[in-house]
């Protein structure tokens, strides 16, 4: 069997011009990739808030002196959350949570072209495929807040060049890694570990063993991730009559046809002009597929290590059969929401190692030329959303930090927490800011979900959880502050409420008790 190259060759001795100028290419939109994150105070990320909450309760529910002490714990040690909460612990014992989670954004903006390089280089494609990652990086689950998935795509594709480096020539070595990133991509999201454990079955299932005995063996990194995943789903999925979910189906699909027309809103960032980016990027791709015949890979003359799958591009197959889990998986299940919406992005990620260049010189060259520049547009124009939403919100910004440790706030915004230049509610969580500053108990969480890690004591939120009538409602004395957004005469003259101070558009009030 021949097998796969070194997949870290020594660097030449001298550098081409052609080295110069992928290494600028890719240096330029890694930078463009992780500056959005340091533009504004406040990221424009629907549920990032609540994430940060976690780990703010993940560091406080030992201590006597804070609000989650006896309130907040945690669930089965070894469960899905585990890593990035640990990870974003240590980050923070140096610096504050958020800077830790933009830390941690800005090593995933990173992370994951340079990972695609080196599956690229496993794969023997041509490394300047990887311009198909870029515009990817800011993704529908990095708006939407979703942290803990978002950041897991580099461990993905490190477990995929694992997998194809093990298929090729099993090692203990190679198995022993690819078992570690299995085990740690559980411990960092189960849907991440499930998109890895699907992509490297398919892998396994289109190999072409060399015998029963290998075929079998070739499954053995997969066991401690899934004895890890068969622990979790007893102690905490499965034990509660529920099944750690709330009352109602174990699974619900979307309606086929309605689903099917969604299939590019789950790939680009939560902004009206994504799916108009989306396109012009497959109809880029595919005209320049159409234009030449394409090479497979960077090297000709040497043996293509697709010869070892019983399909002549394995990484198609994978990107279509992500499609079809979109169309044909449930969208809930089992507590959680968004299973079947998470594939479109790993489809069109999985599309980059498929893709072939064309042999043509110039064709090549206009392409990936055309790509550049678009991603970079794209990220440029990333980079003014992210400066505009700061001036929409820095103000509230500011207010939040007039709070004393341990004080709440509840944030009851209109339009749940849309603005001018991220419409897709990226304040829908604004009050939990305060919490992850000043460590006062949040009016809601994640912990209600029986499955996460991080969990109320006796399942019970001990604050209200007020929504709508929440000026009304008696338990509105729980709050020490409510911050609004371009509050009305009638609510700035209110008997409950007493103005502390104005920034821009935005006010902070006391709750008179």
């Amino acid at each position: 069997m021949t097998a796969l190259p070194d997949a870290f060759p020594k660097p030449p001795a001298r550098l081409s011009r052609a080295d110069l100028a992928y290494g600028a290419t890719v240096f330029a939109l890694t930078l463009l990739s992780a500056l959005p994150f340091w533009l504004t105070d406040l990221l424009p990320m629907m549920d990032y808030p609540p994430f940060l909450t976690f780990v703010r309760a993940f560091q406080d529910y030992r201590d006597p002196s804070s609000p989650f002490h006896g309130t907040y714990t945690l669930g089965w040690p070894l469960s899905p959350l585990l890593l990035p909460l640990l990870v974003m612990r240590l980050l923070a014992a140096v610096t504050s949570i958020e800077l830790a989670g933009k830390l941690l954004l800005t090593l995933y903006a990173i992370a994951l072209p340079a990972a695609s390089i080196h599956l690229l280089r496993v794969l023997r494609r041509d490394r300047w495929c990887v311009l198909l990652v870029f515009p990817l990086v800011h993704s529908y689950w990095v708006s939407g807040g979703f942290f803990a998935f978002a950041t897991a795509p580099p461990l993905v594709v490190l477990g995929l060049a694992f997998a194809v480096r093990w298929l090729d020539r099993p090692s203990p070595r190679l198995g022993a890694a690819l078992a570690a990133v299995a085990t740690a991509l559980f411990l960092w999201h189960a849907l991440a570990f499930a998109q890895l454990l699907l992509d490297f079955t398919l892998l396994w299932a289109l190999w072409r063993a060399p015998g029963r005995r290998a075929r079998w063996t070739a499954l053995l990194p997969a066991a401690p991730s899934l004895a890890l995943f068969a622990l979790w789903m007893a102690t905490m999925v499965l034990a509660s009559p529920s099944g750690g979910r709330a009352p109602g189906p174990v699974a619900a699909w979307p309606p086929f046809l309605e689903n099917a027309g969604q299939l590019l809103e789950f790939v680009g960032v939560l902004l009206p002009i994504s799916t108009a980016y989306v396109i012009l990027f497959a109809l880029l791709v595919l005209a320049g597929a159409a234009a030449t015949p394409a090479r497979p890979h960077e090297a000709p003359d040497s043996p293509s290590p697709t010869a070892r799958y019983h399909v002549p591009n394995p990484f198609a197959v994978l990107a279509l059969a992500n499609v079809a889990c979109y169309l044909l998986l449930p969208s809930y299940c089992l507590g959680v929401e968004g299973i079947n919406n998470r594939h479109p992005w790993m489809a069109a990620l999985l599309f980059t190692f498929a893709w072939s260049l064309p042999a043509r010189p110039a064709v090549k060259a206009g392409l990936l030329a055309s790509t550049a520049i678009g991603s970079g547009l794209l990220l440029l124009h990333l980079c003014e959303r992210f400066m505009a939403f700061h001036e929409e919100t820095v103000g509230a910004s500011r207010l939040i930090d007039r709070l004393s440790r341990g004080q709440t706030l509840l944030a009851p915004l209109d339009a749940w927490g849309a603005t001018t230049t991220f419409p897709v509610k990226p304040l829908r969580s604004l009050q939990e800011i305060a919490t992850v500053r000043h460590g006062g108990l949040p009016n809601h969480s994640f912990a209600g979900y029986g499955i996460n890690i991080v969990q109320y004591v006796g399942g019970r939120n001990p604050m209200p959880g007020l929504g709508q009538n929440w000026l009304s409602h008696p338990e509105l004395a729980r709050f020490d502050y409510v911050l609004l957004r371009s509050p009305s005469a009638a609510l700035l003259a209110h008997e409950r409420l007493e103005l502390v101070a104005r920034d821009g558009r935005w006010a902070l009030f006391a709750v008179r008790r």
